[in-house]
C-alpha cells in the first residue's frame, strides 16, 4: 500500500511548527548577528508582510496610549548636518517651529563635522563636531591614521585657515564618508546629554518629521523595551532603517548599547571608519546585541520630499511620520509652513488634498492632466510600455492593469505609456499627460474611511 499523502492543512500545520522549532534553535545557538540567524529572520519578515494586505486597519493606534508622549518632553533629537549642507539648518529650525523644545526644556542636539553656532527664536544652538570627539578618543588611537581621518584633517585645515570654497569643495567630495562617523558619537552624545528621554531621533537635516503622527505612533510603544524603528532597507544580512527618514530608539535600546556594551560601542566607532552607510552600521552594532529593526513598522516613514512622496494601497490608510530630500531651504520652509498648524495626525491618504490637488470627480470627468506625472521616477515596479500612439491607449493599459495600476503617464514625444502601483502628487512635466485609476482610488479612500 502506497503511503499516505497527508492534506495541505495537515502539510501547512507541520511546516509551521517547523518553522518554529529551528527559529529557537537558532535563535538559542548562534550570534544574534549570525548569516543563517539573519536570513531566517528575513525569510519571515518577508512572508508577514506578503499577508499584510492592502487596508490593513491601524484601529490599534486609535486605543488610548499606553505610553502618552510629548515630543518637547520625552523625545530628543539628533540632527546631523556637515560643513557642505550647513545652510540647510536654519531652514530646518524654522520648520520645526519649536515643536521639539520648550523654553525650560531644550531636547535638540546638532552634530557634525565642524563646530559653530546658530540662533533660532533667541535660543543658541551648537554644533557639535563629533568626528573631532571620535579622533580625539583615546581608545582610537590606533586608528588615528585611517583615510577619513586624513580627509577630515584636511577639510578642517581649509575652514581654520578661511579657505571656505576648498572646505567645501572637500566636504562635497567627503561628506559621505565623514557622516558615517557621526552616527554612533551623535546618539551616545544625546544619551548622555539628555538622559531619562523615552525616544532618541536621529534624522538628517534634510529630514522632516510630522509631530502628530509621531506622537500618535510613539504613544504605543513601551519605551522601557528595546525598539529599533525605522523605514527598512537593505539585504537579509544588514536591514537598516534608511537614515533620512529618520531612525527611532528607544530609552532601553540606547541604555542597553551606551550603559551594558561599550565594547560593542568601541567596535561600532572602528566600523564607522570604514563603512559606507551610516545608518546600516547604526543597525549593525545594535544586532550584535540582539535588537533588530521593527519590519512591521516601517510603512509609517517615508524618505522622500512630499510632491514625489508614493501613495501605495498597502500604506494609505497608515499615519505617515516623515519627509526627506528637503535639500533646498525654501523646499524645507514650506513644508513647514504646511504642517505646522496641523494638529492631528496626517495619513498617505491625506496627502492629495493637504496639497490641493484636483478633486477624484475632476478625474471622472476628465482623467488625462495635462502637464503633470503621476508617476514619477520609474523603477523595477513600474511597467513601460513603448510605441504607445495616444494618451487615451495609455489609460486603457491601466485600465487592464486595474489591480496594479495606481496612476499612469503618457510622454507624447517618446509615446511611451509608464504605469506604476502608486501615485504622486508630482510635478510640472511639459510633454505628459497623467492621470491615475479613479475607482482603485475611490475604492481606498472608502477603505480608509475617508
Amino acid at each position: 500500500m502506497w503511503p499516505r499523502v497527508a492534506g495541505p492543512r495537515r502539510l501547512l500545520g507541520t511546516t509551521f511548527i517547523v518553522l518554529i522549532v529551528w527559529t529557537v534553535v537558532l535563535w538559542i545557538f548562534l550570534p544574534y548577528d549570525n548569516p543563517v540567524l539573519l536570513l531566517f529572520r528575513f525569510v519571515i519578515q518577508k512572508t508577514f508582510s506578503f499577508l499584510r494586505v492592502p487596508f490593513d486597519d491601524e484601529r490599534w493606534l486609535y486605543e488610548l496610549p499606553e505610553f502618552p508622549v510629548d515630543l518637547s518632553k520625552d523625545v530628543a533629537l539628533v540632527i546631523k548636518t556637515g560643513y557642505g549642507t550647513q545652510e540647510r539648518v536654519p531652514a530646518l529650525f524654522d520648520a520645526l517651529e519649536m515643536l521639539y523644545q520648550k523654553e525650560d526644556d531644550h531636547n535638540i542636539l546638532v552634530v557634525g563635522d565642524f563646530s559653530t553656532q546658530y540662533q533660532s527664536n533667541g535660543q543658541k544652538l551648537v554644533v557639535h563636531d563629533v568626528v573631532a570627539a571620535v579622533m580625539e578618543d583615546d581608545r582610537l588611537r590606533g586608528v588615528r591614521h585611517m583615510d577619513r581621518f586624513d580627509k577630515y584633517r584636511n577639510m578642517t585645515a581649509a575652514i581654520k585657515k578661511g579657505h571656505k570654497k576648498q572646505a567645501k569643495d572637500i566636504a562635497k567630495k567627503v561628506g559621505w564618508e565623514l557622516d558615517a562617523l557621526k552616527f554612533i558619537p551623535g546618539l551616545e552624545l544625546a544619551y548622555r546629554t539628555f538622559p531619562g528621554k523615552k525616544w532618541y531621533i536621529i534624522q538628517d537635516d534634510d529630514t522632516y518629521m510630522v509631530k502628530p503622527s509621531l506622537e500618535l505612533i510613539l504613544g504605543h510603544f513601551d519605551p522601557l523595551k528595546p525598539f529599533y524603528l525605522g523605514n527598512v532597507v537593505g539585504d537579509f544580512k544588514g536591514r537598516f532603517a534608511h537614515g533620512g527618514s529618520g531612525i527611532i530608539l528607544s530609552q532601553m535600546a540606547m541604555s542597553q548599547l551606551f550603559d551594558a556594551n561599550p565594547d560593542v560601542v568601541y567596535d561600532a566607532l572602528v566600523n564607522s571608519l570604514t563603512e559606507t552607510w551610516g545608518d546600516k552600521l547604526v543597525a549593525t552594532t545594535f544586532l550584535k546585541i540582539g535588537i533588530y529593526l521593527e519590519e512591521r513598522y516601517s510603512h509609517f516613514f517615508n524618505g522622500e520630499r512630499p510632491s514625489i512622496t508614493k501613495m501605495r494601497a498597502s500604506r494609505f490608510c497608515s499615519p505617515i511620520v516623515s519627509f526627506h530630500g528637503l535639500a533646498d531651504p525654501s523646499q524645507m520652509r514650506q513644508v513647514g509652513d504646511m504642517f505646522q498648524e496641523i494638529d492631528q495626525p496626517v495619513f498617505w491618504s491625506q496627502l492629495w488634498e493637504i496639497y490641493d490637488q484636483p478633486d477624484l470627480s475632476i478625474f471622472e470627468r476628465n482623467p488625462m492632466r495635462l502637464g503633470h506625472d503621476h508617476v514619477g521616477r520609474l523603477d523595477e515596479e513600474t511597467m513601460t510600455t513603448r510605441n504607445v500612439n495616444s494618451v487615451d491607449k495609455c489609460l486603457a493599459i491601466c485600465n487592464r492593469h486595474f489591480n496594479t495600476c495606481l496612476a499612469w503617464t503618457w510622454d507624447r514625444e517618446t509615446h511611451e505609456c509608464h504605469i506604476s502601483p502608486w501615485v504622486i502628487i508630482g510635478e510640472k512635466a511639459k510633454t505628459k499627460f497623467s492621470g491615475m485609476n479613479v475607482q482603485r482610488m475611490k475604492k481606498m479612500m472608502r477603505e480608509c474611511g475617508s
